[in-house]
C-alpha cells in the first residue's frame, strides 16, 4: 500500500517537458489577451492621444543629452547675462599661471592700478590697468595694457601682497638648495623691488592669513604674519618706518616656538591689534587650540614697536563641550575670528570659532579658552551637510560647505551661531566653492568660484544676485577679487579676474546690471535660447528636456511601488475575511484619513530632499485608495467556480491568491497605476516648488522652485510656462490612457 501510495505521488509530479509546455500555453494566453486588450484600446481616441504624448516624452528622455541644445549643467556666459565692462589678455602659454591678484597704491582710496598674474615657475606678469568708456553701457570701464614681467625665485609656492605702509609681497620657496629642512620668505615692495629675505627653520605647511595689518588710520601698527610645520611656528612682525629712520622698509622681528606635546593642524592666527586686552598668537593642534601671549615692547615716546616675542602659553583647550569630544573640521582656515576688517581694535575677536565635522560651529573665549557657545547650523530644506570652512565678513561668520553634489554658503549669527534671517541667510551652487567668499564693501555682495569654474557674486541675504562664465572658457583658477578701476564723483568699478580654459586672463565688473532671467533670443556670445534662460543662465529648453527624465522614473516607478503594495494589502483583505482582513481593511482606513498634503511634507522633511526619498514617501502613503479596489475586485472573483475547482483540486492560500486571483485583478491595478503616475508627477512637482525637491536633480518642479524664490514668476513667462505646461501635459496623458483602458476593463463605458 505504501509503495503505490509513493508512485502515485511521483505520477503528479510535473516533469521538465510539462512545465515548457505550462510556460508557453500560459505565454500565448497573455499574447492573445494582450492582442484583445490593444484591439479595445485603440478605439479610444482619447487613449490614442495620451500614448502619443507619453511616447513623445519617452523619445525626449532617451535621446536629451543628444538632441539638447547644450548640456545639463550649461549656463549662458556672463556676456549673455551680465551687462558690464570686461576685459580679455591673451597669456603667454609656457608657463602654468596660478592666480590673479589685483595691486593697489598706498593711497587711501587704493585704486585698482595694475592685475598680475603669477606661475608655478615664479614669473610674474603685470598688466597696468586704466579707465575708458564701456561700449556696451557708456560707462566708466577698464582697459587693460600692455604688461610687463618680473622674475621671482623659482618654483614659488606662496605668494601673498599685504597692504602695509607701502604694500609688500612676500615669496615663500621651499625648494631650498641648501637643505631639504628650511625655506626662504623673500620680501618685495609695491614695485617689486627686492627688500630682503629671511630664513624658515623648516617647510611650512601652515600660515597665518594676514590678520591685524597696518591701517592708515594707526600708524604705529604692524604686520604679523606666522608660518608652520607639524611641530613649529616662526612668526615675522613688521612695523612701518617712521620719520628718523632711514631705511623705507621699517623693522622686522622674527622668533620661534615649538610644541612638541601635539602635531599643529592647521593655519595659526595672529591676534595682534595692540588693543588694550593683549596680543596672541593661536595654534590648532590634533589635541586642541593652544594660545600664546605675545609680548610687544614699545617706545614709551614714540609708541613705536621695538620687540616682538612668543611668550607663555595662556591657555590651553581640547575639542570637546560640555566633556563630550567633538571632531574638528581640519583645513587651511580651521580656526577664525568673526570680523576682519577691525585690525587696530578688539571687536569681532572676543571668540574664535571651530567648525566640526558632525556639522557644528563651536565658540572659544580668546582670552580664556571657555567655550562660549555652541550650535549646529539649521538649514530648511536641507538634510545632510559637512562643513568645509569658516570664514569672516561684517556682518557675520560666513559657513562653506556642502550638501550632495552642491556647494553651500551660509551666514551665521557671530554670536549664537545660528543661520541669520530666521534661517534664511544661505544658498546652494552648482558645484564645491573653490575660493573664500570675498566681501566686496561698497556693493555689500559676496564673490567666489566653483569647481565647475563659474563664479557667483551673492548678496548680503546670502542669495544668489548673479553669475559669471568666461564666454572663452570656465575659470580654471579661484576668482580674485581686485579691486576699484576708477574712481571719479563717486563712481566705481569693483572688478574681479580669473585665467579661463583658453589661457587667458578674464576681468570683469561686477557693478554691472545683470539681465537674467533671458527671454528667447540670441545673445552677443553667439548663443540661441529658444525658451530663454533661468536667472544663473540656464537654458529653459535644456532643462525640460533633461527634467523629462526625473519626471518619468519618478511617476512610474513611485506608482509601481504603491500599487504593489495596495494590491497585495487589497489581495490578502479580500482572501481572509476575518481578522487578517478586518486589520487591514481598518488600517487602510487610517491611510485614507491622514492629511495627504501635510504627512508628505513632514515626511520629506524628515527624510531629506532626494527623488529616492519623493519615491518612498509617495509609495508609501498612495497605496490604501488601490487596496479596497482591488478587494472589493477579490471578494467578487474568490466566489467563482474556477476558484472553487483550484481549492478543490488542492491548491494552498498562496497560489489560489497570486496564481489564480491575482491575474484577474491586474487590470484594475494597471488602471489605478496610470492615474498615480499623474499623481507622482504632480507630487514631485508640489514638493519641490515648497522646497522639498531634491537640489541635485533637474525636474520641472525644481524648475518652478527656482523661479518662485528668484523673484520673477510674474515677468518671466518664458521660464513659467514650459514646466508648467510639460506637468499639465504628462499627467493629462496619463490620465487618458488610465481613461481610455477604463474603458477595457469596464465593458459597460465602451462606445456602441
Amino acid at each position: 500500500m505504501k509503495e503505490k501510495t509513493e508512485v502515485t505521488e511521483q505520477s503528479k509530479r510535473p516533469d521538465a517537458r510539462d512545465l515548457q509546455d505550462a510556460g508557453i500555453k500560459t505565454a500565448k494566453r497573455v499574447a492573445i489577451a494582450l492582442a484583445g486588450t490593444w484591439k479595445i484600446y485603440r478605439r479610444s481616441l482619447t487613449g490614442m492621444i495620451g500614448m502619443g504624448i507619453v511616447l513623445g516624452f519617452l523619445v525626449v528622455a532617451v535621446t536629451a543629452p543628444w538632441t539638447a541644445p547644450y548640456d545639463a549643467d550649461f549656463k549662458a556666459p556672463a556676456v549673455d547675462t551680465f551687462i558690464a565692462d570686461y576685459a580679455f589678455r591673451d597669456l603667454p602659454s609656457d608657463n602654468n599661471w596660478t592666480e590673479v591678484l589685483g595691486l593697489t597704491s598706498s593711497a587711501r582710496e587704493r585704486p585698482l592700478e595694475r592685475v598680475m598674474i603669477y606661475s608655478e615657475e615664479g614669473k610674474v606678469t603685470i598688466y597696468p590697468t586704466t579707465f575708458g568708456i564701456s561700449e556696451e553701457t557708456n560707462e566708466i570701464g577698464i582697459v587693460i595694457e600692455e604688461s610687463s614681467t618680473e622674475q621671482l625665485p623659482a618654483e614659488a609656492d606662496y605668494l601673498d601682497y599685504a597692504h602695509f605702509s607701502q604694500s609688500f609681497f612676500f615669496v615663500l620657496n621651499s625648494d631650498n638648495e641648501k637643505d631639504n629642512q628650511s625655506a626662504t620668505l623673500y620680501e618685495y615692495t609695491y614695485d617689486f623691488l627686492y627688500v630682503r629675505e629671511h630664513e624658515i627653520p623648516f617647510v611650512p605647511l601652515y600660515k597665518s592669513n594676514l590678520w591685524n595689518g597696518y591701517s592708515p588710520l594707526y600708524q604705529v601698527g604692524r604686520l604679523a604674519l606666522a608660518f608652520a610645520d607639524d611641530h613649529n611656528v616662526w612668526m615675522i612682525n613688521k612695523r612701518p618706518p617712521d620719520i628718523s629712520e632711514s631705511s623705507r622698509e621699517g623693522a622686522t622681528f622674527t622668533n620661534n616656538l615649538t610644541i612638541s606635546n601635539a602635531t599643529i593642524v592647521g593655519n595659526p592666527l595672529v591676534v595682534d591689534g595692540d588693543f588694550a586686552n593683549g596680543s596672541m598668537l593661536i595654534v590648532p593642534t590634533d589635541i586642541g587650540l593652544m594660545a600664546y601671549d605675545l609680548n610687544v615692547t614699545k617706545s614709551l615716546l614714540t609708541g613705536k614697536v621695538l620687540n616682538v616675542t612668543i611668550d607663555a602659553l595662556r591657555w590651553e583647550s581640547d575639542y570637546s563641550v560640555e566633556g563630550e569630544a567633538f571632531e574638528p573640521v581640519v583645513g587651511d582656515d580651521m580656526i577664525i575670528f568673526q570680523y576682519p576688517y577691525q585690525p587696530t581694535t578688539a571687536i569681532g575677536k572676543e571668540s574664535v570659532s571651530v567648525a566640526t565635522t558632525d556639522g557644528r560651529i563651536i565658540a572659544y573665549d580668546r582670552l580664556t579658552g571657555n567655550v562660549t557657545w555652541s550650535s549646529k547650523p539649521i538649514l530648511p530644506g536641507i538634510r545632510d551637510f559637512e562643513i568645509s570652512s569658516l570664514h569672516s565678513s561684517p556682518e557675520y561668520l560666513v559657513m562653506v560647505g556642502r550638501t550632495g553634489e552642491k556647494g553651500l554658503v551660509a551666514g551665521l549669527d557671530p554670536k549664537t551661531g545660528r543661520v541669520g534671517g530666521n534661517n534664511s541667510l544661505f544658498s546652494t551652487v552648482d558645484g564645491y566653492l573653490n575660493s573664500p567668499p570675498q566681501y566686496v564693501s561698497g556693493q555689500y555682495r559676496f564673490v567666489f568660484s566653483t569647481d565647475k569654474g563659474t563664479i557667483y557674486l551673492i548678496t548680503n541675504e546670502m542669495k544668489v544676485n548673479a553669475t559669471f562664465s568666461a564666454p572663452r572658457g570656465g575659470a580654471v583658477t579661484p576668482v580674485a577679487f581686485l579691486g576699484n578701476i576708477y574712481i571719479e564723483d563717486s563712481k566705481t568699478g569693483n572688478y574681479f579676474g580669473v585665467i579661463t580654459e583658453d589661457n587667458s586672463l578674464f576681468v570683469e565688473t561686477l557693478t554691472g546690471v545683470n539681465i537674467a532671467p533671458l527671454p528667447p533670443g540670441t545673445y552677443p556670445s553667439g548663443n540661441y535660447y529658444p525658451l530663454g534662460t533661468d536667472y544663473e543662465g540656464h537654458d529653459i529648453l535644456t532643462q525640460v528636456m533633461f527634467g523629462t527624465r526625473a519626471e518619468l522614473m519618478v511617476g512610474v516607478t513611485a506608482a509601481f511601488f504603491s500599487v504593489v503594495i495596495g494590491t497585495i494589502v487589497g489581495l490578502v483583505a479580500g482572501f481572509y475575511s476575518g481578522f487578517v482582513g478586518e486589520l487591514l481593511m481598518r488600517a487602510t482606513d487610517v491611510m485614507l484619513s491622514l492629511p495627504y498634503l501635510v504627512i508628505m511634507l513632514l515626511f520629506a522633511a524628515a527624510f531629506g530632499p532626494s527623488l529616492f526619498n519623493i519615491i518612498i514617501i509617495f509609495a508609501i502613503l498612495s497605496w490604501a485608495g488601490i487596496a479596497r479596489v482591488i478587494r472589493s475586485v477579490t471578494l467578487s472573483t474568490r466566489k467563482r467556480a474556477f476558484v472553487d475547482a483550484a481549492i478543490v483540486s488542492g491548491a494552498s492560500d498562496m497560489r489560489l491568491i497570486f496564481r489564480h486571483i491575482g491575474p484577474n485583478v491586474l487590470p484594475y491595478a494597471f488602471l489605478y497605476m496610470t492615474f498615480m503616475i499623474s499623481g507622482a508627477i504632480v507630487t514631485e512637482a508640489i514638493l519641490a516648488f515648497l522646497g522639498f525637491g531634491d537640489p541635485n536633480a533637474i525636474t520641472w518642479g525644481m524648475m518652478l522652485q527656482y523661479l518662485q524664490i528668484s523673484g520673477h514668476s510674474l515677468d518671466a513667462p518664458w521660464w513659467l510656462l514650459p514646466p508648467g505646461i510639460a506637468i499639465t501635459l504628462l499627467s493629462l496623458a496619463f490620465y487618458l490612457i488610465g481613461r481610455a483602458f477604463d474603458e477595457v476593463v469596464n465593458p459597460r463605458l465602451r462606445r456602441r
